[in-house]
């Protein structure tokens, strides 16, 4: 073993590139190992990499295996960080199960010595990669919405959020609206055939990692999306399923309604209906937390995909219901923000969701991350315009060309 490192073993590919890029940013980094530490610098020596690293743990010095978190929550305190803000890489499933049940955030990498578990690492893992190098490649995000023109909600508010949170946006426009904040003046819904060749232009050129959608009023729309997703096999599908007006109003026809229920919600990896929405899908009324988990539980089990029931609406403030088929449900416990310039939110928590699951987050993980960015941007209390205004979707940004 001792010959093997100091001799032979492999460096993976793009690692250098990584921890260059890592070190650039200033992240400290340690290794936590349950090899020899001699064997280690012997590797490192070879390697030259030893230079990007503050300190070597081994499971030796911790007095426990990685069945046991001591050696990751020994590396955190060195760093001087919570366990949820440090990043474990690991490849082989018990190591990745007991980093994240202490709470760590986990990239599982391949290694062909534990190829056998590779899939289980994948899914249990917050992001997978077999390569260092994917996770230098920009990800990126497909949004198809209507176009606000105050820029508070549709397209512009998600090309705003996937920016702030860390992909490439690209956009595929379904209709423009003349609108502000005190409400929408004017519609005109562009042609199926365009659309086509919007999708056609992005997919076929830079393909997306995930896809949200917004709102899409006519049935012929709708199933132009439908077929095109399924031809380029579009992966890590978020739908916001706009079709009840806050004042309880329809905002598109019971065709096109059953249209997005047969063609386009059961391709979607998640979708996020408010309440009145849940209401229509379900065909139930829901007054409470409990009516809540079985309407979302009737959605997922007749469609098929993951339902993210939003709380509001006076049910239970900013509480949010991730049914999953298969798993326990999960409620988010948001804290109501006392801010009346909400327009935007719903195009902007599944955004975020969709840029999070881009980046290879779980789904629970991904609306975890939205849910906070979302709290974020409503609790920096920007105040424009003369109705119900938006948020600041860049709260979290900071550099010289901000100022």
């Amino acid at each position: 073993i001792s010959d093997y490192y100091k001799e032979t073993a492999p460096l993976k590919s793009g690692a250098v590139e990584l921890l260059e890029k890592l070190r650039n940013s200033n992240i400290p980094m340690t290794i936590a190992s349950s090899n020899n530490k001699k064997e280690i610098e012997m590797a490192f020596e070879r390697l030259e990499i030893a230079k990007y690293f503050d300190r070597i743990f081994t499971c030796e010095e911790a007095g426990a295996g990685k069945t046991k978190p001591d050696i990751y929550l020994q590396a955190a305190e060195y760093l001087g960080s919570r366990p949820e803000e440090t990043l474990v890489f690991e490849d082989v499933i018990h190591a990745v199960r007991t980093a994240k049940k202490a709470g760590f955030q986990v990239i599982g990498i391949y290694d062909e010595a534990s190829k056998d578990d590779q899939e289980e690492i994948q899914r249990e893992a917050d992001c997978y990669c077999r390569e260092w190098r994917e996770l230098m490649k920009k990800k990126t995000a497909l949004t198809i919405a209507g176009s606000d023109s105050s820029g508070g909600a549709g397209i512009q508010a998600d090309i705003k959020t996937m920016q702030a949170n860390g992909v490439y946006a690209m956009s595929a426009i379904t209709a423009l609206t003349a609108q502000n904040t005190t409400g929408v003046t004017g519609i005109m819904e562009v042609s199926p055939e365009f659309l086509e060749n919007q999708l056609d232009a992005v997919i076929t050129d830079i393909r997306p990692d995930a896809v949200k959608i917004g709102m899409v009023s006519s049935e012929k729309l709708i199933k132009t999306i439908s077929k095109k997703l399924k031809e380029y096999h579009a992966e890590n599908i978020v739908v916001d399923p706009v079709m009840v007006a806050t004042s309880g109003s329809r905002l598109i026809s019971e065709n096109a309604i059953e249209t997005l229920k047969t063609q386009l919600l059961p391709m979607a990896s998640v979708i996020t209906p408010n309440i009145p929405e849940a209401e229509v899908l379900s065909e139930m009324e829901i007054k409470t937390e409990a009516d809540m988990e079985k309407a979302a539980e009737t959605i997922c089990n007749t469609l098929g995909c993951a339902v993210l029931l939003k709380g509001g609406h006076q049910l239970n403030d900013a509480n949010d219901l991730l049914f999953q088929k298969g798993k326990e449900p999960v409620w988010f416990h948001g804290k109501r923000i006392d801010n009346p310039n909400t327009h935007g939110t719903g195009c902007t928590l599944s955004s975020a969701i969709a840029s999070n699951l881009a980046k290879g987050r779980d789904l629970e993980t991904s609306v975890k991350y939205a849910k906070n960015y979302i709290s974020g941007a409503l609790a920096d209390m920007l105040d424009l315009g003369k109705g119900s205004g938006p948020m600041n979707h860049a709260f979290a940004i900071e550099g010289e060309y901000e100022r």
